[in-house]
């Protein structure tokens, strides 16, 4: 048996995380169509990222669910795949992230045959998925976003508000 060290199992991963990604959703889409493959893959991101999230939780030894531990686990996620990103801490109750760029949408940007597909990532992929992951990760958190690179704007930003409790159970009892 051939023995590797960890560059090479890193240089080996690295290489083909996102190539995996890309070589799946295209023959999906040849059998399904172009809805049908983007759903099926929302719905294993979404699924996957929330293991990766736990498996990362893990490893960095996060306990808590505050805001801070949040944006730890994101942008090491996001460190690790080359995303370039800064994070500005408004206070202990609020972040905001904006995105300069985004690995996926590059890779996109590079395929001309996979351009046009980029808005539609956009709005039907990643808003969704994002809605759904953070909010599974710490539902006290509220994020807000209103700049989106696929859709044209220079930036992707992520406003994150923690949600005190009180707020909560003001607005649980508003709606009774």
């Amino acid at each position: 048996m051939k023995k590797v060290s960890d560059a090479d199992k890193l240089y080996y991963f690295e290489k083909n995380f996102f190539t995996i990604d890309g070589v799946w959703m295209l023959e999906v889409e040849k059998e399904v169509g172009w809805e049908i493959a983007l759903k099926i893959d929302k719905n294993v991101w979404i699924r996957l990222m929330k293991i990766i999230f736990k498996r990362i939780q893990q490893y960095l030894n996060i306990k808590a669910n505050t805001l801070n531990n949040l944006i730890e686990l994101v942008t090491f996620r996001w460190s690790i795949e080359g995303w370039k990103y800064s994070v500005n801490y408004i206070s202990d109750q609020e972040v905001i992230i904006e995105i300069n760029e985004c690995p996926y949408k590059a890779i996109m940007d590079r395929n001309p045959d996979r351009q046009s597909k980029i808005p539609l990532i956009c709005k039907d992929f990643c808003i969704p998925f994002y809605k759904a992951v953070l909010e599974d990760l710490n539902s006290q958190v509220k994020i807000e976003r209103s700049k989106f690179m696929g859709l044209g704007d220079n930036i992707c930003d992520f406003h994150f508000k923690q949600i005190s409790i009180q707020a909560l159970e003001v607005n649980f009892h508003k709606s009774y």
